[in-house]
């Protein structure tokens, strides 16, 4: 009896430690992070190497549309596009209004991208705008067009004179459509009418104000359709309806009608979360008292979401940043679903497009559109260094990552790597930057920094800087230095060799004094001296007129002829 119970017990363990062993790699394989791939890298593979996920549209997207157009056998995709964030650096350039559009062929390869400012209309393919149009789908040209005729152009037309006007080109185009011009930044125009008479494209406008046409709501949440339509404000105008459509572009659908909310339950079969690696809390949160007691509910988290998904037969393993959740509830800010066309049209040729977006929080890297196409690559490390493996990038902070899958054009980096005390030396394949700005704890700007010889800002604030490289000199382009909430005990003198220097901050540093020569500095409008041990100021100063000292209280405790240095006045021009 002994015998066999023994038998039982190792017959037994012959069965289980397989079982665990399998269970565990299993295991290790769904959750391993190497295994995944960031969104805002330029190579995702499926598992089988024959499929990729191609970015569309990078950015913040907002409702996009998505089109087959069987004429051309061609698709488009469009949104409004935020490209800024908190991973990026804000420059003065001016982003151009109006939606971001791409164009893809049937194959999944963008043909082209570009933005404008004009109204899309999906009943003619053109592009228009009060002023000017673009006949886009019938020439595949962006070049913009003037009107051969522009009716009511001051918006002076009363509703008899519009109506009047309206019927007498009505009656003598051979084509009509009713098109939206409402667009950011324009608070004159809302709609109008196109006609084509003779071959030659003309406008009838009406105003926001005085409006000569009627507004429609709708809204579709399978094709992402929110737009406004118009209809003319005249008399019997069921009589006088709009065009049938130039051309034939059928919207892609989806079955997911609020991505924001996704319930991790197991049995989404097209986004399966295999883990969430939280990242922040803000714990639980007091809202109110019964009595003397407190009354607490779960706060909000957020963190890396690692998915399967699955389409087509096809998988992918993706990683997705900053999903925000409430903590305890198994209920996540996705943000991911996919448009396909509808199901009695559809071949297992026809493209599919995922989206991942947002409609909380911060902007995250790897937003955008993405689209389902043939591999044109078997390398997953492809976008990445030749010479670097994937456990050396992986290791580096995420904005680097996405610099260095495109070293040549990157022009401004931003790095937030607390735990970092070194210098990272991959910074330096990045030749053209222009705007450098880090936070970390290394406590040395190095001579390497002379690599980024167009370098006109730069910023390493709340770190452990007490050594600038004599050789920073050599950047004669850099005139913003901010170095605020550091180690310097002294002015670094090095700067003094730096005439071009217009802006200075060495706030926050136990600094005691100024160099008597600072007056060096001619071209210097803006220094920072907030929270620093400095109590005088030396008298070449006194000549400085252009520049403005940021110190609140200090104007306070010095000599009348220094005053001036302290009129903030003269910053209006920086702000």
């Amino acid at each position: 009896m002994l015998q066999s119970f023994s038998m039982l017990k190792l017959t037994s363990l012959f069965i289980l430690i397989p079982v665990f062993i399998l269970g565990f790699f299993l295991l290790s394989q769904a959750q391993n992070p190497m295994k995944y791939t960031y969104l805002f890298r330029n190579v995702i593979l499926s598992k089988s190497k024959n499929f990729e996920l191609a970015p569309v549209l990078r950015g913040r997207v907002y409702y996009p549309r998505y089109f087959y157009i069987p004429a051309l056998n061609q698709y488009m995709v469009y949104s409004d596009l935020d490209e800024t964030g908190p991973f990026k650096i804000y420059e003065h350039t001016s982003k151009s209004e109006g939606k971001a559009y791409a164009l893809l062929d049937d194959k999944g390869t963008n043909v082209i991208t570009f933005e404008t400012p004009l109204r899309f209309s999906y009943r003619s393919g053109c592009f228009y705008g009060p002023h000017t149009y673009i006949p886009f789908l019938e020439t595949g040209k962006t070049d913009t067009l003037r009107y051969h005729q522009i009716h009511n152009e001051k918006l002076d037309l009363g509703s008899k004179a519009f109506e009047k006007l309206f019927m007498e080109l009505y009656a003598t185009s051979e084509y009509i459509e009713f098109i939206n011009l409402r667009a950011s930044r324009d608070d004159i125009h809302q709609a109008a009418v196109i006609f084509k008479r003779g071959g030659k494209v003309e406008i009838l406008l009406s105003g926001l104000r005085d409006s000569r046409m009627i507004c429609n709501y709708q809204e579709d949440r399978t094709i992402n359709n929110f737009d406004d339509y118009y209809t003319p404000d005249i008399r019997n105008k069921e009589n006088f309806p709009q065009s049938s459509a130039a051309i034939e572009m059928i919207p892609l659908v989806t079955e997911n009608t609020n991505p924001f909310v996704y319930w991790r339950t197991g049995f989404n079969q097209t986004f399966h979360m295999k883990r969430y690696r939280k990242e922040y809390s803000s714990g639980w949160q007091g809202i109110m008292k019964v009595g003397v007691i407190p009354v607490y509910v779960p706060g909000e988290s957020s963190g890396t979401v690692y998915i399967n998904f699955k389409t087509n037969g096809e998988l992918f393993k993706i990683k997705i940043l900053d999903v925000e959740k409430a903590d305890y509830i198994p209920a996540y800010h996705l943000g991911l679903r996919t448009f396909e066309l509808p199901a009695n049209i559809r071949t297992k040729n026809s493209l599919v497009f995922m989206e991942s977006v947002q409609n909380s929080g911060d902007n995250r890297l790897g937003g955008g559109v993405f689209v389902v196409r043939t591999a044109t690559t078997s390398n997953p490390s492809d976008d990445i260094p030749s010479d670097m493996t994937e456990k050396e990038f992986s290791a580096l902070p995420l904005t680097l990552q996405v610099a260095l899958l495109d070293p040549e054009h990157t022009t401004s980096l931003k790095i937030y790597a607390e735990n970092c005390n070194e210098w990272i030396p991959e910074i330096e394949r990045l030749k053209n930057l222009e705007h450098l700005e880090m936070t970390t704890g290394m406590t040395e700007i190095p001579d390497a920094i002379t690599t980024f010889t167009k370098l006109q800002s730069l910023s390493i604030t709340y770190g452990n800087i007490h050594t600038v490289s004599p050789k920073i000199a050599e950047l004669t382009a850099l005139i913003n230095i901010d170095l605020f909430s550091n180690k310097l005990t002294e002015f670094p003198h090095v700067f003094l060799e730096m005439e071009q220097l217009e802006r200075l901050k060495i706030g926050a540093n136990p600094i005691p004094s100024l160099p008597e020569d600072i007056d060096r500095l001619k071209n210097l409008t803006y220094l920072s001296l907030t929270l620093t041990n400095v109590t005088v100021l030396p008298k070449s100063m006194i000549g400085m007129e252009k520049l403005y000292i940021d110190n609140m209280g200090m104007e306070n405790n010095v000599p009348d002829v220094y005053k001036q240095l302290f009129d903030y006045t003269k910053i209006k021009t920086f702000y």
